[in-house]
């Protein structure tokens, strides 16, 4: 047989390379999405969101600059932001439905959870019902010796804030009264390396009026304050539950998450939250490939589509064993050379408009119950 000519051989060369990778230009710069080539069944599915990441001019930190901040006054609504300057950003989003994920490696999960529902608008339902059910769920995935429920939220996307703001101003949407929050359609973690801690600590303190957790109780703190410190020394780990409570599948603003262990410390932003009481600290995000071109390596977004009531995603909002914070023991980070060490802390995560589904589509109704487990 003849030889294939230089060309031939060259063209070959593009062509597999074009089946291995392709490149999606988005607002960020380039996004390269790696696959098999050969196995079809396995090539890459996902969707483009849009996500508001924060400025390039807005400072990055690991702990408070007290330069970006909201004051939250006592009825939970929040003034305008300030020093928070958003940039949206469009990026794949994976479908994780059908991946490897763990909570330890991943920080997310996705897990069959068929239950009696509760009327979820009832407190006192949701309180001695349904938190139960999520501790036995967490316990269940994560191995933890106790798991204790402290808050939760309920969400409509029929709700708007400063936080989800329509791209319609004129769009009317239907109010689903005070007891829904708005979808948090910002890129951000529930906590900080300074708030973790902290927010285990006012566990082991009476009930505020909004703690939820009082009713069960009695009065008396969730955790006691002789034993706070010594668990601030062993492993724990806050772990959301969120769950769809509306028959129809949530196609409108569903949650996407990132790989926990895709996000580099130095895109963090310290953000405050100022309560009337006290100060709490999440982190929002900066999206800087380095050299304006990224992978499954930076900033990997995933969501499950049109997940159901029967079903539960874990989502890890602090782990003080995680690599992530190594260094900063005494604060966020557990350093015990015994302890196991899981690649991830927390993850970044945000709800996004789905550019797939209908306009008229079911509006998401959702609700996230903040848990802490202890090992």
């Amino acid at each position: 047989k003849s030889k294939p000519s230089r060309c031939s051989r060259f063209k070959g060369m593009m062509r597999s390379m074009a089946l291995m990778a392709a490149g999606v230009l988005t607002a960020g710069g380039v996004y390269l999405l790696f696959s098999s080539r050969k196995k079809k069944s396995e090539h890459v599915k996902f969707v483009m969101g849009k996500f508001n990441y924060e400025a390039q001019h807005v400072p990055a930190s690991l702990l408070s600059s007290g330069l970006v901040y909201v004051d939250r006054t006592t009825t939970g609504a929040d003034e305008a932001p300030v020093g928070e300057v958003q940039r949206t950003v469009s990026v794949p989003v994976r479908n994780a439905r059908g991946l490897d994920l763990s909570i330890d490696s991943n920080g997310v999960k996705l897990v069959p959870h068929v239950i009696q529902h509760v009327d979820y608008e009832d407190v006192d339902a949701v309180v001695r019902k349904y938190y139960p059910e999520c501790c036995r769920l967490v316990k269940e995935y994560t191995g933890a010796a106790e798991v204790l429920a402290f808050d939760h939220n309920l969400r409509g996307s029929a709700v708007q804030s400063w936080m989800n703001k329509s791209e319609n101003e004129k769009e009317q949407k239907p109010a689903l009264g005070t007891k829904y929050q708005s979808p948090a359609a910002i890129v951000h973690g529930d906590y900080s390396v300074t708030s973790a801690p902290l927010r285990l600590r006012m566990l082991s303190e009476p009930p505020k009026v909004n703690d939820t957790w009082g009713s069960v109780t009695k009065g008396n703190p969730l955790i006691e304050p002789q034993e706070v410190e010594k668990r601030l020394k062993r492993r724990y780990m806050f772990i959301n539950v969120w769950r769809n409570i509306a028959d129809e599948p949530v196609e409108d603003m569903p949650l996407g998450v990132v790989d926990a262990t895709t996000v580099p410390n130095s895109d963090l932003v310290t953000f405050e939250v100022r309560y009337v009481d006290r100060t709490g600290e999440n982190y929002l995000a900066k999206y800087d490939p380095p050299g304006g071109i990224a992978d499954d390596r930076y900033h990997k977004w995933l969501y499950f589509p049109r997940m159901t009531k029967h079903e539960a995603m874990l989502l890890k909002t602090w782990d003080s064993a995680g690599v992530q914070f190594e260094g900063f023991e005494g604060e966020g980070h557990t350093g015990n050379k015994d302890m196991a060490k899981p690649p991830s802390t927390f993850c970044l995560h945000s709800a996004f408009k789905d550019e797939t589904v209908s306009a008229d589509c079911p509006k998401r109704r959702s609700i996230e119950v903040r848990l802490v487990a202890f090992f």
